[in-house]
């Protein structure tokens, strides 16, 4: 009976497979999210070392755990929330924690809706002096500077190309919350870039 067939989209299929523990299942996961998770986690850290056992081990407390996914995020969120999970205990761990706190979006919003306080451009002095392959470079520089809550979404956003649903769901925070993070990271990196 063609109606009482049921349509699973490819990532029910997927987490089906991964949570009966189909070898394939993971080793596309791995094709697919293994570079990113791996590159997310060096920039967090800054160290190629820590980075490959935080994957490692996050990605075997996955697959212990992956009977318990509900489903309410993306695979690929709850890939990424683990590693940065992880992550965030090694950098405690090392106490190079940093947190710049969180302020009520009325704070940073007038009546209308707007920024408060507009980011400077990219287009002062300091811009046009670089090249675009020093400035990347300089930029790459800054970015290990900034606190960890700044770095954590500019790498999420910016090289690792997740949505605003896909890093609210691994870093667990509101689309707002994001909104200030995005703001205040572009801001206090394109000081960083501006003041070296």
């Amino acid at each position: 009976m063609q109606g009482d067939e049921v349509h699973h989209s490819p990532e029910t299929a997927q987490l089906d497979a991964l949570k009966a523990g189909h070898t394939s299942a993971w080793k596309e996961i791995m094709v697919l999210h293994g570079s990113g998770l791996l590159s997310f986690a060096i920039r967090m850290l800054g160290d190629r070392g820590a980075a490959e056992e935080i994957v490692q081990d996050s990605l075997v407390n996955i697959y212990h755990t992956i009977g318990r996914f509900d489903g309410r995020c993306s695979i690929k969120s709850w890939l990424y929330r683990a590693v940065h999970n992880s992550a965030i205990d090694e950098i405690r761990r090392r106490k190079r924690y940093v947190d710049v706190g969180i302020d009520a979006e009325e704070n940073y919003f007038n009546e209308a809706g707007r920024w408060i306080n507009d980011c400077p451009g990219w287009d002062g002095l300091a811009a046009k002096r670089l090249d675009d392959k020093r400035l990347l470079t300089l930029v790459r520089e800054q970015m290990d500077h900034l606190p960890h809550t700044h770095r954590e979404v500019l790498l999420l956003k910016e090289f690792e190309g997740l949505d605003t649903t896909e890093i609210c769901d691994a870093l667990e925070i509101s689309p707002g919350n994001l909104r200030i993070r995005i703001h205040r990271a572009r801001a206090a990196l394109r000081a960083a870039v501006v003041g070296a």
